[in-house]
C-alpha cells in the first residue's frame, strides 16, 4: 500500500461516464470515508490557480481564458474534446496540481477510508497511490438514457461523449472491485456493502501489482472482492492436489492472446472468437484463469445473479487434464466468492462434448446433475436466462435454507 498514509485506507474510483461513480461516492460518504473529486479540483483549479490558468491560456490561446482570469472550460473542451493530442497535453498541465490537492485533503483529514473518484484515475497516476480501485460499469445504452435524462443531451449528443471514452474492459480489467449498476439502486447498495466490508485495515493492504501469488486474486465484479492475503492462504490449503507453483487468478487484456490460443486448443480449432469479442466478453462476465508458470491452462468464464446464483457458462482446459490438475484451485475460487454473496447456488453448463477430465472436476468438487425439477423458483430465471443451448445443467447446492 502506499507509504504516505500508513493508517488511511484509499480507495480509488474510477469509471466511464455515466456508470454511477457518484452514487458510489455518495455512499461512501455516508459511511463516513473522506470523498475527493477530481474532476471537481479540475474546475476549482480552472476557476482559481492564477498559475495554471495562465498556463493553460499559453498553451490553447487567449480565447479559452475570461476576462476574470477564469478559464471557459466549454471553449477548452471544443479544443480537446476531438482531440486525443491536445487533451493529453491539457492533461499533462492539470494532473499534477490536482495529484498536490489531493494529497493536501488526504494530510488534512482524520478519516481512515478515503475514497478519491476520477475518470482519469488509471491512466493519470492516481492509482499508484491507492491500496484498491473500484469500477463502475453499466450497459452503454444505460450511460445514453442517464445523459439524456440527468443532463438533458440528445441521443447524438449522449452516444458521442459515451463512444469517445476508451472502452468500460479497459478498466474493468484492471479493478480489484467492480460495481454493476444496471440494476436496482438496492442492487448497487448491496454491492457496496460488501465491498466496504472487505476493505482491508489501514497497514494491510498491499498494491495490485506487488501482489504475489498467495493473495487472492481478484475477477472483474463485486463478487471477488478480495479477501485478506491468510483468507487467500487457508483457500489454497484446502486444495492440496493444486501444483506448487500454480495462480489463479483474473484475466487481464494482455492475457487475451494466450485465451485465444488456449480456447482453440482446448475445442480442436472449433472455436474462433475474435479478440474484440473476448474484450468485450471481460467486461460482461468474470474470467479466471488457472496459471503454472508462465503457462496457461485453465480458463473459466462466470457471472453472479444477485444474492442467488453463480452461473459457470465456459471452462476451457488445455491440456484436458489440466481440469483436475488446476480446476479444483480455480472452483474453490467461484466458490468462496459465491459464498461471501450467500448465494444459494452454483450452476454449471456442460457442453455434451466436455471432456471427461471436465466431467470428472465437477464430480469430485460435489456437482451434480439436475433437472427443471430440481430448480427453487428463484432459481429458474436464472437458469432460463443464462443457460447456453445444447448444455447440461450441473448444480452445487450451497444454502438449504433459503435467507429471505
Amino acid at each position: 500500500m502506499s507509504k504516505e498514509w500508513p493508517d488511511k485506507t484509499l480507495v480509488g474510483l474510477t469509471g466511464n461516464i455515466a456508470t454511477g461513480k457518484s452514487t458510489v461516492m455518495r455512499m461512501a460518504a455516508d459511511a463516513g470515508a473522506l470523498t475527493i473529486d477530481a474532476d471537481k479540483i479540475v474546475h476549482q483549479l480552472l476557476d482559481g490557480d492564477g498559475e495554471l490558468q495562465a498556463a493553460v491560456a499559453a498553451a490553447f490561446g487567449p480565447a479559452v481564458r475570461r476576462a476574470n482570469g477564469t478559464i471557459d472550460r466549454t471553449a477548452l473542451a471544443d479544443i480537446v474534446f476531438s482531440n486525443p493530442e491536445r487533451l493529453r497535453e491539457l492533461e499533462r498541465l492539470v494532473h499534477p496540481a490536482v495529484r498536490r490537492q489531493i494529497r493536501k485533503q488526504i494530510d488534512d483529514s482524520d478519516a481512515t477510508v478515503v475514497f478519491v473518484e476520477a475518470i482519469k484515475l488509471l491512466e493519470g497516476g492516481l492509482a499508484e497511490l491507492v491500496d484498491q480501485v473500484w469500477v463502475t460499469r453499466t450497459q452503454r445504452r444505460t450511460q445514453i438514457e442517464r445523459l439524456m435524462v440527468c443532463r438533458g443531451m440528445d441521443a447524438e449528443t449522449a452516444a458521442m461523449r459515451v463512444n469517445a471514452q476508451p472502452p468500460q474492459e479497459a478498466k474493468v480489467a484492471r479493478a480489484d472491485v467492480v460495481i454493476d449498476t444496471d440494476g436496482t439502486m438496492e442492487s448497487t447498495r448491496e454491492q457496496f456493502a460488501i465491498a466496504w466490508e472487505r476493505l482491508p485495515a489501514p497497514g494491510t493492504a498491499a498494491p495490485p501489482e506487488r501482489q504475489t501469488s498467495t493473495s487472492r486474486p481478484v475477477a472483474a465484479t463485486v463478487e471477488a472482492i478480495p479477501q485478506k492475503p491468510q483468507a487467500r492462504a487457508e483457500t489454497m490449503a484446502a486444495t492440496p492436489a493444486s501444483p506448487p507453483d500454480l495462480l489463479v487468478r483474473r484475466a487481464r487484456p494482455s492475457d487475451v492472446a494466450a485465451v485465444l490460443l488456449l480456447m482453440q486448443r482446448a475445442t480442436g480449432g472449433a472455436l474462433q472468437m475474435k479478440r474484440a469479442d473476448l474484450l468485450l466478453a471481460l467486461s460482461e462476465r468474470s474470467y479466471l484463469i488457472a496459471q503454472e508458470g508462465t503457462e496457461i491452462n485453465m480458463v473459466v468464464g462466470w457471472s453472479t445473479h444477485s444474492t442467488t446464483a453463480v452461473a459457470i457458462d465456459q471452462v476451457y482446459a488445455y491440456p484436458p487434464e489440466a481440469a483436475l490438475s488446476s480446476g479444483p484451485a480455480v472452483l474453490a475460487e467461484i466458490e468462496a466468492s459465491a459464498r461471501e454473496l450467500i448465494c444459494e447456488v452454483i450452476f454449471a453448463y456442460l457442453p455434451p462434448d466436455a471432456s471427461p477430465p471436465v466431467r470428472q472436476l465437477f464430480e469430485q468438487s460435489g456437482y451434480r446433475p439436475m433437472s427443471s425439477r430440481d430448480l427453487r423458483r428463484a432459481w429458474a430465471p436464472v437458469v432460463s436466462e443464462t443457460q447456453p443451448a445444447s448444455t447440461a445443467l450441473w448444480g452445487k447446492i450451497l444454502r438449504d435454507v433459503r435467507i429471505r
